[in-house]
């Protein structure tokens, strides 16, 4: 199995922002780019604890994406670094131009987005 970023299902698009994705098996992989000062928290809300439940690993291709966890504890995920997101995460952007790619299973994924209505 395999895709070009072209051929991968585009999952949600609009003003600097786009999500693509491609079941591969029980892991689904994506690619996604985001505008500065983006915050999805108030999409999350309709999920438990209002945190994304989805283990995450990936690379961050460019800029930095900001994280906090259900515990109140932050990070922040840089350029070239490889990331393990547990379970209990939010993310959220400051600069513009970043873009990364990971790796989550399959099944979570498809009912995550169910919830979230994509």
């Amino acid at each position: 199995m395999k895709a070009t970023l072209e051929e991968m299902a585009v999952e949600m698009q609009d003003e600097g922002l786009e999500s693509r994705s491609e079941e591969f098996g029980d892991m689904v992989i994506s690619h996604v780019r985001l505008p500065a000062n983006f915050d999805p928290s108030p999409m999350f809300e309709a999920l438990p604890d209002g945190v994304c439940p989805i283990p995450h690993w990936g690379r961050v291709l460019e800029g930095e994406l900001h994280l906090r966890y259900a515990d109140g504890s932050q990070e922040v995920t840089r350029q070239g670094e490889f990331f393990y997101w547990p379970p209990g995460h939010v993310i959220w952007t400051e600069a513009a131009g970043v873009v990364w790619m990971d790796v989550a299973p399959t099944g979570e994924n498809r009912r995550v987005n169910e919830l979230l209505g994509m």
